[in-house]
């Protein structure tokens, strides 16, 4: 053999080779060059011989044949034999790649090369490993004894030299990095096969430290990639050792249990948990962490996971159901990480969640410990993952551009982990064994002390010692942020994979060490997925893919392709790990066709059973092993409440006739199981479970329909026998209350399908034998006669479903016949403040509101609760305590149950309402009702917003006051004729009160399109004056609507009570409208010829009231003679002139109109023409003197307020009125001089100022800004 010297030189110059001669001889001279590094070379030989190597190899896969590499290190390669060369090719390339690739060797450009194709050389030295294990025997040795100290110092030594390129170089050569980080994850993998799994195990480790939360996201990417292709080895899930133990023991006696420890340690990311299940632990952990990245991050994580339980699920080992349960049982701890972050799971359920849920909402009303159970509930949720307890090494990373973050690992934990410090031991049994066993674990010196953590737990039950749920730290604080709707769905199936595949007695082990709020965060999850893989429909999907289709598609760094393309594992690249994008049948590609769209539906059809099932199973396992938990307080407990919710999710989330036939078993079971919760204490539950019930009675499908008759029928059985056979009045009263809701929100039930499972669940109660000669068939025909009555009684809604009017009458007609049954009543006014709210007629919204609250408090003076019903509302509404004083405590209200909570929340709701409906004034009373009840349980947390609401109230009062914009509606009275049409309406007069500035052209337009497209166009004709109408001349044919714009009216007494806006339009019941007339039949006529018809009509109640239009109870007419007319006309001037003038800041313009109209001199028109009418000398004595004089006296009034505005206009106009204030003066001397004339005295002199003090005080008040006088017309 040549000297170094000559070999280094005819090595420099093999560079030089042809790429032909290169492919043609390329399996003899890398032969040659690897068989010469074996031999016994100098350092500066070897660096030529891996520089040429590099070299070569570059080339081929330039010229675009990395096949025949393929196929040499595949088929070729043969490591030289121990005869003839003293080393191995892998010890040598151990010995030399380190060498080239550290930092203070500057040619970079073999550095970029050897990063390219760095997947070769690690494949040539596994090769020769195992040609070396076999050729040598050692393949039977321990694996610590395979290889010698040196070597392993080698390959740690070169793990030591990577990962600087691999962290510090990803942005100047993005393509070699990810290539060397992949060639690493090769290595490694391989070496799990061949060495000491412990020291491997190490050398993973190692790798992983060299990161830190809040990487970019490069590194990221490079991290997971490393993991998932370590995690793809066939021993993977040997390496993990499933656990065998999982003693199952009663809930409260966890703590006494030996084992305890020892489980939870198998349950959670403890210190044995990761030391036992190293590859799975530490995956787990990385991903926990990823969480708290951004959202690209959390994804690249959470599909590693997915792709790796996929690939557990589809591989042909492991079909076995006991296997499976055996593999899920690794990734136990990942329930908890969920749970962990249940909150970033919850805004994306509660912006999807159905609307079917609104019942819910109606039923709070009377249920005394919903509202209770549900803050409970939400309380033990928020609050239910215990803080996590770390007790390794905290480092915070200042300068991560995320956030502050923290450095989970401890080199001496993860030390222990990977069994450093072991001595001889056995680090793993051989490649072929089912497990591997990693010694030396209690050689640890690693210590953890048990971590105990007290919660105290709601509703009685004692606090238990409870080990953290979690023992390693992900954040110095919980994250908040929202999750993305697809993380989340993965997130999930990870989560219902673990589920699906555990053994019973492991979920039951699980749940024993679960605190309440940890069960109750676990079914948050359950339901969660229901209602994320709900089936949405063909049609549905078709939409979704269209709109994806545009969206970039993003390259997906997975193990497998998507679920519907199985996965070829033979075809897979050996330079990789992971499926190239274009390799893979990608879910997008698949779905472009209709067939694809049509599987695409099948599959998501498929995914929403499954997860149903699941979600099923885990339901009916809590019930059958848990029933004393669920049964605490006679089931008024969050669990029940939670698992309650989520059987109702079933039917209220689209599901397939396969689930419902397993859900109307469950129930079936549950309702046999739970019967003390559905019939003893509360009613919600029971009312909710008929709700749903009987929407599935009126489901087109004619199975679901037998199965929810049957388990109705079943429910009012057991509601039967659970009272000792005296009546079913549970289940008969919230049947009816759901009967009135689901019409109260039209719903069709009148229906021939709706019908028929009546007549089902009648046959049932015909045929059963066992309840023969009780009363219970009769019980059952008697709910089955009451409910079609209500549905006659309501047919007519759908009828009248477009006439908010009569919708709401008719809804009020049957709240008053429940006037006994303060549910059902309660039912149809929150079904009225709903439709109210839904039109912006917030005071009728409020109103009903009021009148629920104060059904509450009369159901509690009744009781003895409280000390105030219904009356107490009397100061808000006249109508209230009148409705509603009606209730006795009979058989009607033995299942309801108002609390005084209830109330509380319901007043809120009020105070709500009022606000929303600008009635300011009326919070006042409001809250006399609401403060002593807080300041009785000293809430004053409560009793502070409750004054705070009062004063933002109070000061709304004062804003509205002063720029007059609040509006408090319109009223308008309604007169319907012709018999044919309105049948009894015919002749009837209303009071509609319309929002805000309605104009009397908007009403009448809703009004006549509303009736025509009743009675048709051409049938409907509007009278639009205010003459009364002769019957006897109008159509029979045609439909008549009168609309006349009215007023209230007040007395002068009455009058001087109300003297705000408003209390002029609050409780008032009094209208006024005028129509002018002559004796001759003129209409108009001359000030002493022009009479006057005031009609007053009286409403059988006050506005504002639970209806927007009250019928007329009383009219009575009055006729004004001339002089009357003139005394009306004149006393409303001076009444409008003070409101103008007399109010501060005052308005200029409508001050100058009110005084142009007021003081022009017009013979024939204005206040000058009723005072030559009838106040002139020669005319008078026509008049009644008394009638005379009073309008003399309304005529000073109005000559004193003229000159009031006239002086305030002085002090207002600008500089160019000054000649209009001059014509005003001039105006305002000519009315004096004529009026003087007219009544024969001096009516004004500039010397007679000072006698008129009233208007001059007025006037000065007015002019310093002061306000005098608030009253409005």
């Amino acid at each position: 053999m040549p000297s170094d010297t000559e070999t280094c030189k005819i090595l420099k110059a093999a560079h030089a080779i042809q790429l032909v001669t290169a492919i043609t001889f390329l399996p003899t001279i890398l032969n040659q060059l690897f068989t010469l590094l074996t031999y016994n070379i100098g350092e500066e030989v070897g660096l030529y011989i891996i520089r040429v190597l590099i070299h070569i190899i570059n080339m081929i896969h330039e010229a675009g044949r990395k096949e025949i590499l393929q196929a040499y290190i595949k088929f070729v390669f043969l490591s030289p034999t121990q005869a003839t060369c003293n080393m191995t090719v892998h010890e040598q390339l151990g010995k030399y790649l380190p060498i080239l690739l550290q930092p203070n060797n500057t040619d970079f450009l073999v550095i970029n090369k050897f990063m390219r194709h760095s997947n070769f050389f690690f494949e040539i030295m596994i090769k020769s490993m195992a040609q070396y294990l076999l050729t040598t025997g050692r393949i039977k040795m321990h694996r610590n004894e395979r290889f010698s100290k040196e070597y392993h110092e080698r390959i740690k030594y070169l793990l030591d030299v990577i990962m600087p390129y691999i962290i510090n170089k990803y942005k100047e050569m993005p393509v070699e990095t990810h290539e060397l980080n992949k060639s690493l994850a090769q290595l490694l993998k391989h070496c799990l096969t061949f060495m000491d799994r412990g020291f491997v195990f190490r050398l993973i480790n190692s790798y992983v430290d060299k990161f830190s939360p809040g990487d970019p996201r490069t590194l990221h990417d490079f991290k997971f990639t490393f993991l998932q292709i370590i995690c793809s080895h066939e021993h993977y899930i040997s390496f993990n050792l499933p656990m065998m133990q999982s003693r199952i023991s009663p809930r409260e006696n966890t703590e006494k249990e030996p084992e305890c420890n020892d489980l939870m340690n198998e349950y959670c990311l403890s210190e044995d948990f990761c030391k036992h299940h190293f590859l799975v632990g530490l995956l787990l952990q990385e991903i926990k962490i990823s969480l708290n990245e951004i959202m690209q991050i959390r994804k690249v994580a959470i599909t590693t996971l997915r792709d790796l339980l996929a690939k557990h699920e589809l591989d042909d080992r492991y079909q076995n159901k006991g296997q499976l349960s055996r593999i899920a049982s690794i990734y136990i701890p990942w329930l908890e990480i969920v749970l962990e972050n249940l909150m970033r799971l919850q805004s994306v359920h509660d912006s999807s969640k159905i609307e079917n849920k609104h019942n819910d909402i109606n039923r709070i009303s009377t249920s005394s410990s919903f509202l209770a159970t549900k803050d409970i509930a939400n309380s033990t949720i928020t609050a239910g993952t215990p803080k996590s307890i770390h007790r390794l090494t905290l480092n915070l990373d200042t300068q991560s551009p995320i956030r502050a973050s923290i450095h989970l690992r401890d080199s001496t934990y993860f030390a222990a982990i990977a069994g450093q410090g072991l001595v001889n031991g056995y680090s793993c049994t051989s490649i072929e064994s089912d497990t591997s066993t990693m010694s030396g674990a209690s050689q640890s010196n690693i210590s953890q002390e048990t971590a105990i953590i007290r919660e105290s737990v709601e509703n009685g039950i004692s606090d238990k010692k409870r080990h953290s749920r979690s023992l390693s730290v992900t954040q110095a604080s919980p994250r908040c942020d929202k999750l993305q709707s697809s993380e989340v769905k993965d997130i999930l199936l990870c989560f219902l994979f673990v589920i699906k595949y555990l053994g019973d007695h492991q979920v039951i082990a699980w749940w024993q060490q679960c605190s309440d709020s940890e069960i109750l965060s676990f079914f948050t999850v359950i339901e969660i997925s229901l209602h994320h893989f709900k089936y949405v429909g063909k049609r549905q999907i078709a939409a979704n893919i269209i709109n994806n289709s545009g969206k970039p598609r993003t390259v997906k760094a997975m193990t497998l392709p998507a679920r519907m393309a199985p996965p070829d594992f033979t075809t897979e690249s050996p330079t990789t790990g992971t499926l190239q994008p274009h390799n893979t049948v990608t879910r997008e590609n698949l779905i472009e066709s209709d067939s694809g769209k049509m599987y695409q539906a099948l599959l998501e059809a498929n995914m929403a059973t499954e997860v149903g099932l699941i979600a099923l199973d885990c339901l009916g396992l809590f019930c059958i092993h848990f029933k004393d938990a669920l049964l605490a307080d006679d089931g008024e407990n969050p669990i029940m409440q939670k698992l309650f919710n989520i059987y109702l999710s079933f039917l209220q989330v689209g599901q397939s006739e396969t689930l419902l036939r397993h859900v109307f078993a469950g129930l079936r079971a549950f309702l046999n199981n739970y019967s003390i919760a559905l019939f003893q204490g509360n009613a919600a539950l029971c009312g909710r479970l008929c709700y749903e019930l009987l929407r599935c009675c009126n489901s087109k499908l004619s199975s679901i329909r037998q199965e929810s008759c049957a388990l109705l029928y079943l429910l009012m059985r057991s509601n039967f026998e659970f009272t000792s056979r005296k009546g079913l009045t549970r289940v008969h009263l919230q049947v009816i209350i759901s009967v009135s809701q689901m019409l109260g929100n039209v719903i069709g039930l009148n229906n021939s399908r709706f019908q028929e499972s009546l007549s089902l669940i009648n046959s049932y109660a015909s045929s059963d034998k066992v309840m023969k000669g009780t009363g219970f068939p009769v019980e059952v025909k008697d709910l089955n006669k009451r409910i079609r009555t209500v549905l006659m009684a309501t047919a007519q809604m759908r009828e009248h479903n477009n006439d908010p009017e009569m919708l709401v009458d008719l809804q009020h007609s049957l709240a008053n016949s429940y006037a006994s049954t303060p549910e059902l009543r309660h039912t149809w006014l929150e079904t009225m403040a709903r439709n109210h709210a839904r039109d912006g007629n917030y005071s009728e919204a409020a109103c009903c509101q009021l009148h629920i609250a104060a059904l509450m408090a009369e159901y509690l003076k009744l009781k003895k609760v409280h000390t105030w019903g219904a009356e107490a509302f009397d100061s808000i509404s006249v109508n209230i305590s009148r409705d509603e004083r009606s209730l006795k405590l009979d058989a009607g209200v033995q299942d309801i149950h108002y609390t005084e909570y209830l109330l509380l929340e319901q007043l809120e709701l009020c105070a709500e309402m009022l606000e929303k409906a600008e009635r300011f004034e009326l919070l006042g009373h409001l809250y006399r009702l609401i403060v002593p009840m807080y300041e009785e349980k000293r809430n004053y947390e409560a009793l502070a917003n409750c004054y705070t609401h009062l004063a933002q109230a109070c000061n709304k009062i004062v804003e509205v006051t002063k720029s007059g914009k609040r509006l408090l509606g319109r009223f308008y009275r309604i007169a319907f004729f012709g018999s044919a049409y309105f049948e009894e309406e015919n002749g009837q007069e209303y009071i509609y009160k319309e929002p805000k500035v309605t104009s009397l052209s908007e009403i009448s337009e809703r009004l006549h399109h509303l009736y025509s497209e009743k009675f048709g166009l051409e049938n409907v004709k509007m009278i639009m004056d205010s003459v009364p109408v002769n019957v006897a001349e109008l159509d029979s044919k045609i439909a008549y609507i009168q609309v006349t714009h009215v007023t209230p009216y007040f007395d002068k007494i009455e009058l001087d009570t109300r003297q705000t806006e408003f209390e002029q339009n609050h409780n008032v019941s009094c209208f006024m409208f005028e129509t002018p007339f002559t004796k001759d039949g003129r209409v108009r006529a001359n000030p002493e010829d022009q009479w006057k018809r005031r009609t007053i009509l009286t409403t059988q109640y006050s506005f504002p009231y639970i209806k927007k239009r009250i019928v007329v109870i009383e009219k009575r007419i009055m006729e004004l003679s001339p002089i009357e007319v003139a005394l009306d006309e004149m006393r409303q001037r001076v009444q409008e002139l003070e409101d103008v003038a007399l109010i501060a800041p005052t308005d200029v313009k409508k001050l100058q109109l009110r005084l142009q109209g007021s003081i022009c001199v017009t013979v024939n028109a204005g206040p000058l023409a009723y005072a030559s009418a009838f106040l002139d000398p020669a005319l008078s004595p026509q008049y009644p003197d008394d009638k005379v004089e009073e309008l003399k006296d309304v005529f000073r009034e109005f000559v004193k307020i003229c000159y009031t505005a006239l002086q305030i206009n002085s002090k207002l106009i600008t500089p160019d009125q000054h000649e209009y204030q001059e014509v005003l003066r001039e105006n305002y001397q000519k009315l004096c001089q004529s009026l003087s004339s007219l009544l024969g005295e001096p009516i004004w002199s500039d010397e007679q100022v000072g006698s008129f003090k009233r208007n001059s005080a007025a006037l000065f008040s007015v002019i310093s800004g002061a306000n005098s006088h608030t009253s409005t017309a």
